[in-house]
């Protein structure tokens, strides 16, 4: 194949009409080179150049793998990679608090960092731990230095840093000196009163930001005299909201009768990884967590000692992003009254003028927090069993709130195993921080990881505008007439060979491999399909056409998996991925595999065409 042939390939096939000859040419030498480690004279392919060509992904890439989009909006416009209690390596009772998982999840892009502070045992410095739990705890100022040394490493886009805060005055104090000699100029602190809008991520680019309530108001929130006596009462993770028959009407086809979160069997397997001890053991713990409020749940930074010679600005001046909670909805906590012995004094300058995002508390729970203030911003959290009640009636209203405000979903708490929720819920109703379980690996947080690799990875991805137009809200519920129709068509799938033991799938003779292709998205546009079984052959060759008609496809993710047959057994995992359906790229595409817990197979791909009719 000449560069000639070649380039008539890139322009008719693949739909790459600005392709030029250079390009052609370009690849020509690059696949030459990769495959006879040489530089040849030559000025053409072989056919099994061209299928080296075609099965390289990054030559030919299903996606783009460079930011593209315009990152100039304020940044309640961006979908946010965001994750939960990243310092725990494992479940949420009795797995160490380290900082190894914080500098996992900035390297993968990850952009929101959520740390638990609390005071140490002599109330005179702090600790990051899940409190009132077995976990163990790290250092405030190890999690604080690996967030600096590794934010930026994957992305320059902002990262943010929610904070649970369970500190006295003088130990906020104290973090406020911590963060600002750790950071430096890296910390954004917004000058106003209030901001009247969220800055950029192109403007915030290499910046820190911290996210919390403010003290003064935490404090108030947790008046024991308006402390809801039955609400001390719950159990240890709070009042549990039942799941949903269907949590989208895509969940029952999101799982296709397999576990919805595959990986809850896998972990329990491995529990040693996620921790240990027996779970119904450890539910005796009193974990004072109320996780059915309008719940903020980060709250400070943590630290060790600091010398008191730093004048570090006051603790509230550090909120840029401050979290607004309906009044008496959350726990007491006694540690916050409770003052530890530090001798060093930052001077409190005046508290309105310290607020980044000043926003009255509301008293009429959620309906008057998701009405927001015209004159600033503020992000409000939701658990996620809230989020879920709270659709059913406010659907649309929590679309108009995320459009200049933030809002953050967490787990439930019953998720001790450190599982995932279905994210399209929190995406489809405008949510920018789904917050989730970086450890809990399996299908959930396949579509989490595969919804950011959109815009080149970089962790934050431009919302539809149907999700930020402001005379037409978007209501989830209501079906829509179809946009499109993405056909997919899958080839082929290699590199199992390469990959893996040769009886890792069957002990006496080739594996039998099937592939499931399908959508996650809105519950219309949500289904699974798969293929034939191809029996006994390491290459499968299926050449089996899919078409999804989709209603929303700026929300729709495609599903790959691929497993092999096993007729007494369950079926083995070979491999999975999901690819944001607006940034496919037509044509033929090398496709990659994961494995479960996101890392990419060396070698195994699947041959697929692209193609929107």
């Amino acid at each position: 194949m000449t560069a000639e042939q070649l380039l008539r390939f890139l322009i008719e096939f693949q739909g790459e009409t600005s392709a030029t000859i250079h390009d052609a040419e370009h690849i020509i030498q690059q696949v030459i080179h990769r495959k006879h480690h040489a530089m040849f004279n030559r000025h053409g392919l072989t056919p099994e150049d061209f299928h080296h060509f075609l099965f390289s992904d990054d030559l030919n890439s299903p996606i783009s793998n460079q930011v593209h989009q315009d990152m100039t909006a304020p940044m309640s416009h961006y979908f946010i990679f965001t994750g939960h209690n990243s310092y725990l390596t494992g479940n949420q009772l009795s797995s160490d608090c380290s900082d190894a998982p914080i500098i996992k999840a900035l390297v993968r892009g990850v952009r929101v960092i959520e740390l638990d502070i609390w005071p140490n045992f002599t109330r005179d410095n702090v600790h990051v731990v899940h409190g009132r739990t077995l976990t163990t705890p790290v250092s405030l100022i190890k999690c604080l230095k690996a967030i600096k040394q590794y934010a930026f490493s994957s992305s320059p886009y902002p990262v943010v840093i929610t904070l649970e805060d369970h500190l006295s005055p003088d130990l906020q104090a104290k973090v406020a000196e911590m963060v600002t000699q750790i950071f430096g100029e890296m910390l954004f602190y917004p000058e106003k009163e209030c901001l009247e809008e969220f800055p950029s991520p192109e403007e915030m680019k290499y910046r820190i930001i911290l996210s919390t309530k403010p003290p003064k108001e935490y404090l108030e929130t947790n008046n024991p005299k308006e402390k809801d006596k039955d609400s001390s009462e719950e159990d240890a993770w709070g009042k549990e909201m039942q799941d949903p028959k269907d949590e989208t009407s895509s969940d029952s086809d999101l799982n296709d009768h397999v576990q919805d979160d595959e990986d809850i069997n896998y972990s329990a397997r491995n529990s040693s990884q996620l921790g240990g001890p027996d779970f119904k053991r450890l539910s005796a713990i009193n974990v004072r967590k109320n996780i059915d409020g309008i719940q903020d749940d980060e709250d400070v930074n943590e630290s060790s000692p600091i010398p008191c010679k730093l004048v570090a600005p006051d603790y509230k001046r550090l909120i840029a992003i401050n979290v607004r909670k309906s009044k008496g909805r959350i726990q007491d906590d006694e540690d916050i009254k409770e003052r530890s012995h530090i001798s060093c004094h930052v001077k409190v300058p005046d508290y309105k003028r310290l607020i980044a995002i000043h926003v009255r508390k509301s008293k009429g729970g959620l309906i008057e927090s998701l009405k927001g203030d015209p004159a600033s911003v503020r992000r409000l959290s939701l658990s996620e069993p809230k989020l879920l009640k709270a659709r059913e009636e406010h659907g649309t209203a929590l679309v108009r709130f995320t459009q200049r405000n933030i809002l953050r979903v967490y787990p439930r708490g019953s998720r001790v195993n450190s599982s995932n929720y279905n994210p399209l819920v929190g995406w489809m109703h405008g949510a920018q921080m789904v917050a989730f379980n970086m450890q809990g690996h399996g299908r959930s947080l396949w579509l989490m990881q595969g919804m950011f690799r959109s815009n080149g990875g970089c962790g934050y991805v431009k919302k539809p505008d149907i999700l930020l137009d402001s005379d037409s809200v978007f209501d989830p519920k209501v079906k829509l007439p179809v946009k499109k129709t993405l056909r997919v068509r899958v080839y082929m799938g290699d590199g199992w060979r390469t990959d893996f033991n040769k009886t890792h799938f069957d002990a006496y003779s080739p594996p039998d491999f099937y592939a499931r292709v399908g959508i996650a998205g809105v519950p219309a546009d949500t289904t699974m399909q798969k293929t034939e079984i191809m029996d006994d052959d390491w290459v499968p060759v299926w050449d089996k056409d899919f078409y999804f008609p989709l209603t929303v496809p700026e929300l729709a993710l495609l599903r790959i998996e691929v497993h092999e047959y096993d007729m007494s057994e369950k079926d083995d995992f070979g491999g999975q991925t999901c690819l944001p359906v607006w940034e496919l790229r037509p044509g033929i595409r090398a496709v990659p595999l994961f494995n479960r817990k996101g890392e990419k197979f060396k070698s195994v791909k699947l041959l697929i065409q692209f193609q929107f009719v």
